[in-house]
Formats: structure tokens, C-alpha cells, sequence
């Protein structure tokens, strides 16, 4: 399946494809169109969409689209309206020359590229409600947090199991992240020039743009696996699976319209072999929210609450902070 494909094949490719055409209306900026009110009201703007406009975008122009479509991902619960839009084989076709475009520009060269080793930062968000943290930015010994983040993941689907087997027809919410969530596990992101740390505003569901970023220096020869598409994704589940059939049972079903046998990755064999587990651009694009069917275990996954380019280190024995952090 070539690229294109893919990324129209991934909800966030689509929502993102579909905001760049929105934007390319002549009075995108002043009137703040960004929702269709209908398939047609779509079909009207993406047909009339003149891909010329898409090349003349800035980088922080395309980003900020792709920040839009990231801040809408929703992995727990059905695809919302706009999504169900996109989804349509009609809109699927009017963005094909839009995604073309975006995936031939020389702002999206970098998005198949591997984690940039010098060029990466953490960034800390400030809490909408408690404000910024009292404890300084650091980076914790993270192989602990994956042991509890097994432990606790093993205790929810045992908790799930029995929640289904008292009465399987039960829709109940849970867990639905595929993420490394461990206490101590570091996320980091590279910076774009003239932009910034890319973490800042690329973030799923996020609260707040205000943010300290701290630059990251990383020594020695790290073991990083590449996420790069859905294939990279269902290779490191297969290898390192981790059965939750139940404790993502109704999520997942909400998210990707099937009941599946899920696995996530076991991120404690992963560390074993892998200092960090880096998504690229085009990853975050072609992956996230869909079922993936597995090869070596009878069943699929999805990859949930990843962010575009970000950077899970499962080790910190390869990093350190660098510099005082800015605004």
C-alpha cells in the first residue's frame, strides 16, 4: 500500500489532510471554517481545494493543522462526527489530491526520518489547574515504573475478566492506551527551526500550550526501535505481545467498530532489547486508532496515545538534561 493510502487509510491522516483543505479556503483565516456541517458541505470545500495553495503553505502552517487533527484523537470512545465525515469513500477521494501534495512538499521530507539523537527535548506542560510543578525537571531510573506499569496492567485485565464474566453484554470503560505509561518513562520530541520542541503543541487531547522544554542530551550508542507504520507496530507486538482482551474490550471496540483479541506491547521485554521506542511523523499519520491484525498471535492491536515524533525512553541510561529549561 503506498503512502497515500495509508494515510488516508488512518483517521488522523484523514482529519489532517482534511484540515490542510480547509485551510486552503480564501477566508480559512477569517471566518474560522474548520468543521463540514455535512458530507456535502465537505465534498463543496475539499473538491475546491487547489493543491498550488498547499505549496505555498509554512511548515508551521501544515503543523499547525496536524495539531488540530492530534488534539481530536479520542481512543475510548466512537469516531466523532467530523470523523465519520472523513471516513466517507466520496471525501476519501477528494482528499487523495490534498494528501499528494503534502506528502510531496519539502515540509514533510523529514517524516519518514528516524528519532534525530541530537535534537531532542523534553517538554514539561504547565497544569491548567495546579499550575507549574514544585519539583524540578528530571529524568528518572524508568526499568522500576515498567515492572509496577506490568504488575498494575496484569491486576486491571484480571479485574476486566471478571467484570465480563459477571455479565459479558457489560459496556464498561477502561484502560486505552498502548503507551509505555510507567512512572519515570521519558517522552521526547525533536525541535524544528523556527518552531520549537514539537512536543509543545503536538499532543493528543491537550489542556495547555504553556510549557518548559528542557534540551535533551543523549551519549552512547542507544538501541532505538523505529515505529514507521502499522506493520512496525503489529512487529513489535507480535515480538513482545502482551495479551488485554478485556480491559480494552469496549474501547477498542468504540474506537476501531470490532471486537478483537487485543495485545499491547509487554514494554518490559521490550527494554530488554531496546533502550527507547521513537514514531515517526509519518507513523503518527498512517497508525494510530485502527485494529491492526497480528501474524504471530491470533489476534490485533491498536496504537493508542502517541504522540506525532515523540520518543518513549524505556532506559535512561543513554540520557540526560541539558542547559536550564525556557518558556
Amino acid at each position: 500500500m503506498d503512502s497515500v493510502a495509508l494515510v488516508l487509510g488512518s483517521p488522523r491522516g484523514r482529519r489532517f489532510c482534511a484540515n490542510v483543505g480547509y485551510a486552503c479556503q480564501p477566508d480559512a483565516r477569517s471566518s474560522g471554517r474548520h468543521w463540514p456541517q455535512s458530507t456535502e458541505h465537505a465534498l463543496e470545500v475539499l473538491d475546491a481545494v487547489d493543491v498550488r495553495a498547499i505549496t505555498e503553505m509554512s511548515e508551521l502552517e501544515i503543523l499547525h493543522c496536524l495539531a488540530y487533527a492530534v488534539d481530536f484523537a479520542r481512543y475510548w470512545e466512537p469516531p466523532d462526527e467530523e470523523d465519520l465525515i472523513f471516513v466517507r469513500p466520496a471525501v476519501i477521494a477528494a482528499l487523495h489530491p490534498i494528501a499528494r501534495t503534502l506528502l510531496g512538499s519539502p515540509h514533510s521530507a523529514w517524516w519518514t526520518e528516524p528519532i534525530d539523537l541530537l535534537n531532542q527535548h523534553l517538554v514539561e506542560k504547565r497544569n491548567p489547574i495546579y499550575g507549574w510543578s514544585d519539583l524540578p525537571v528530571r529524568i528518572y531510573r524508568t526499568e522500576d515504573g515498567l515492572e509496577q506499569w506490568r504488575a498494575e496492567a496484569l491486576d486491571t485485565e484480571r479485574q476486566f475478566l471478571e467484570y465480563q464474566n459477571a455479565d459479558p453484554d457489560r459496556h464498561i470503560g477502561g484502560e486505552w492506551w498502548s503507551i509505555p505509561f510507567a512512572n519515570g518513562t521519558t517522552e521526547t520530541t525533536r525541535a524544528r527551526d523556527g518552531i520549537g520542541a514539537l512536543g509543545v503543541f503536538l499532543e493528543e487531547d491537550s489542556s495547555s500550550n504553556e510549557a518548559r522544554v528542557q534540551p535533551v542530551r543523549t551519549y552512547g550508542a542507544p538501541r532505538i526501535y523505529e515505529i514507521t507504520g502499522p506493520q512496525a507496530w503489529a512487529n513489535l507486538v507480535d515480538t513482545y505481545p502482551l495479551a488485554v482482551p478485556a480491559s480494552r474490550r469496549s474501547v477498542w471496540h468504540d474506537t476501531s467498530g470490532e471486537f478483537r483479541n487485543w495485545f499491547i506491547p509487554d514494554w518490559v521485554s521490550v527494554a530488554d532489547d531496546y533502550d527507547a521506542v521513537h514514531l515517526t511523523m509519518m507513523a503518527y499519520l498512517t497508525t494510530p486508532g485502527i485494529a491492526i491484525p497480528l501474524s504471530a498471535n491470533s489476534g490485533a492491536t491498536v496504537l493508542a496515545g502517541w504522540n506525532p515524533d515523540t520518543t518513549y525512553w524505556l532506559r535512561s541510561n543513554n540520557i540526560t538534561l541539558d542547559d536550564d529549561p525556557t518558556g
